[in-house]
């Protein structure tokens, strides 16, 4: 466990810059497109693909082009993207069914942050809940 700036107990490691990043501080606009993993994945290899790229379409996120969201798993996709990744799933799947195109682990809920009350849960609730209503 590392601590982040707003001094909450996290795994999650922001790649970019360097810091413990909390379910709420993930959210913040200067992480929005940085690839984030398990701290420990960083203390083994800090070495990451940058600029990162969309987990379906694999082209480049760019700060400010289109809207992006952030799964469960932290990889990021666009928004558009996600509609149509949730969109080739069955009308029966669950949101637990939705698995990211790049890791195969589930979208919903988020495995690396543990808080529900955080930003990551609510923005990646919100997001599945337009795409399914």
């Amino acid at each position: 466990m590392v601590v982040c700036k707003c001094r909450k107990a996290t795994r999650v490691y922001c790649f970019v810059h360097k810091v413990p990043v909390c379910g709420q501080c993930i959210c913040f606009p200067e992480h929005q497109l940085c690839v984030v993993k398990n701290y420990s994945e960083w203390v083994v290899n800090p070495d990451y693909d940058w600029p990162q790229h969309c987990s379906s379409c694999n082209s480049v996120l760019e700060a400010g082009s289109e809207e992006t969201t952030r799964l469960g798993c932290l990889h990021v996709m666009h928004r558009k993207c996600l509609v149509s990744h949730i969109q080739s799933f069955s009308t029966q799947t669950a949101p637990a069914g939705y698995v990211c195109p790049s890791c195969s682990t589930p979208i919903w809920p988020p495995s690396t942050i543990k808080d529900t009350g955080s930003c990551l849960h609510s923005k990646l609730k919100e997001a599945i809940a337009q795409m399914t209503s």
